[in-house]
């Protein structure tokens, strides 16, 4: 009997556990459904949760709207193919004639290349890759002296046979020299048909080795470079928007897409010419639209510019989520975590009639790009940020600490008086203002007197807002001043692009960089109403143009947002290393 009093005891406490255990798991599924809807609303609230009141969102607002988090998919694909090629150079044989050749080693960039080899004596490397004239043929030494070499190329040539030679020095002095085939695959078409108009080598800014090339970085599309030829050495098969810069770590900052077939470019990628992928962040805000700010749709956030701090963080020019404006905020990102920082809203720093009262442009989709910033410039000695914005023809720098305003400069017309102290005033006769101007950047931070400064940017000569003129929408040109900072005043100092005319008016879109040996490179990216881009170098004593291609045939809405000088070999060696 007390037997099987016992049995039943047991088996009601084992059907109380299982219950307990049911309900636990009933509990744990709602509580995380609940969680999960608790999120969504939570979310949602904090897209509306000021609309009704202001125009100018919170900090905390700007952060949950925007989304950034570090995506680790094509960190981990890199480190895999990084892996796969370390073991086959484990694997080789010493022996020049036993070596691993892989054309377009990371699947992104089909002009680049990778030979694993062996040498018994330890060996210095010089790789040549020959070109179609002296010029053309780019060659790079690697430091150091060792057995086991992992040599990235760059520079091939698309759709033919490459013979890249590698000479191997040992330590006496002997060398040895052998050669290796790299066949590549024709450019893509849409790139579009780069003819060249003239180009003197000697002249040109083109780096030890000749290895710095044309970047023409696309508005959304294929980012290429070109050699003095105007020949296509480099591409990526990602797209790219807007951002191709080179970091202090030498690696390139890009704006691509989280996927190929995605809409919007909301991927923030460290890279390298190889397509080794170092870091990215993603964005995945949903922001409000114009018609129903009821509805959340995706939304590029990242658009005109990214620049790296001296703390390493990235400063950004971002859309915050507004229902009503866009362009007219940045982000200071922590690329290592993801996480925002600081964010500056140009509405707390400008006139508030330039905002509430814009009526320069408008957009499909009824939101209001009153500013529409499109570069920026940080000043390390002065630590004052120097900001674009194309729809109020207007430069201006703040200190970066404060965000106060330090100057402005731009035609005083609909500029409040209590502003007008911050202007710059022109010391040139006639001086003409600029107009929907892009590509900011210092290009002389020192002057006899300290407070001197040397500003280059491209000049569109499209007043959207201010400063029309009888010259207006006549002419484009790269354009260099002087600004004294501490008298307020500003000096013109060269201009090249008016003698172009009309042919060379470029309406959005376009940059002008110093690349060295007094030269600037000019990127007329829209010109011919779009149909056309066109990359003059040309020396700013003589104005003598010493480079000049013509870009054409690509598809619409790609034309080159920059044309930017940059070597292929930033950093010495290729390293096979996996990434943390």
């Amino acid at each position: 009997m007390n037997y099987l009093r016992e049995c039943s005891f047991i088996l009601k406490q084992r059907k109380w556990r299982i219950g307990l255990a049911v309900l636990l798991i009933i509990l744990l599924i709602g509580g995380l459904g609940a969680y999960h809807e608790r999120h969504n609303i939570r979310r949602l609230m904090l897209v509306h949760q000021r609309y009704q009141r202001t125009d100018i969102l919170s900090t905390n607002q700007i952060k949950v709207n925007l989304r950034a988090g570090v995506s680790t998919k094509h960190t981990a694909n890199t480190n895999q193919l990084t892996k796969q090629y370390r073991a086959d150079l484990q694997r080789l044989t010493p022996g020049t004639d036993q070596a691993k050749v892989v054309v377009n080693p990371y699947h992104t960039s089909p002009l680049s290349g990778l030979i694993l080899v062996k040498t018994k004596p330890a060996a210095r490397v010089t790789v040549t890759v020959p070109g179609d004239t002296a010029a053309t043929t780019i060659t790079h030494q690697i430091k150091g002296y060792r057995r086991t070499h992992s040599v990235g190329v760059l520079g091939l040539y698309a759709g033919r046979t490459n013979h890249v030679r590698l000479t191997f020095t040992q330590k006496d002095g002997h060398r040895t020299t052998s050669t290796y085939k790299l066949t590549t695959a024709p450019a893509p078409r849409a790139i579009g048909h780069n003819r060249l108009k003239t180009s003197h080598p000697q002249q040109m800014a083109l780096g030890q080795g000749h290895s710095r090339l044309t970047f023409a970085v696309s508005s959304q599309g294929l980012t290429y470079g070109l050699d003095a030829q105007g020949q296509i050495r480099w591409y990526s098969t990602a797209k790219i928007s807007h951002v191709f810069k080179r970091l202090s770590n030498h690696h390139l900052l890009v704006l691509t897409k989280i996927s190929p077939k995605s809409p919007k470019y909301n991927a923030l990628r460290e890279t390298d010419y190889y397509g080794r992928v170092y870091r990215q962040v993603n964005f995945s805000g949903l922001f409000p639209t114009r018609q129903d700010p009821h509805k959340l749709a995706t939304n590029t956030v990242i658009h005109h510019d990214a620049i790296e701090l001296p703390n390493h963080h990235l400063l950004l020019t971002v859309d915050d989520g507004s229902k009503k404006f866009v362009e007219d905020t940045m982000i200071e990102l922590n690329f290592r975590t993801g996480k925002i920082v600081k964010v500056i809203d140009l509405k707390r720093i400008l006139p508030k009639s330039a905002y509430q009262n814009y009526h320069g442009t408008t957009r499909p989709d009824g939101k209001i790009d009153w500013f529409h910033q499109n570069s920026m410039y940080y000043d390390t000695k002065r630590d004052e940020l120097i900001i674009s914005g194309r729809n109020q023809d207007m430069i201006f720098a703040i200190n970066y600490r404060t965000t106060k305003l330090k100057w402005i400069l731009a035609a005083p017309e609909r500029l409040p008086q209590s502003y007008r102290h911050f202007l710059l005033k022109p010391t040139t006769k006639h001086y003409h203002y600029n107009g929907g101007q892009h590509a900011v950047k210092l290009i002389q931070t020192t002057s006899h007197n300290g407070h001197q400064v040397a500003l280059e940017f491209y000049d569109n000569n499209v007043p959207v807002t201010r400063g029309k003129t009888r010259q207006s929408k006549q002419w484009s040109a790269g354009t260099t001043v002087t600004i004294d900072q501490l008298n307020r005043t500003v000096t013109k100092t060269w201009r090249f692009g008016q003698s172009l005319g009309k042919r060379n008016f470029t309406n959005i879109v376009g940059s002008s960089y110093a690349v060295g040996k007094g030269n600037t490179l000019i990127g007329f990216g829209y010109a011919d109403a779009g149909k056309r881009s066109e990359f003059i170098e040309v020396n700013r004593k003589s104005n003598r143009v010493v480079f000049d291609v013509d870009h054409t045939k690509f598809a619409h809405g790609d034309w080159s947002y920059r044309a930017q000088r940059m070597t292929l070999y930033p950093q010495n060696n290729f390293q096979l290393t996996t990434i943390k």
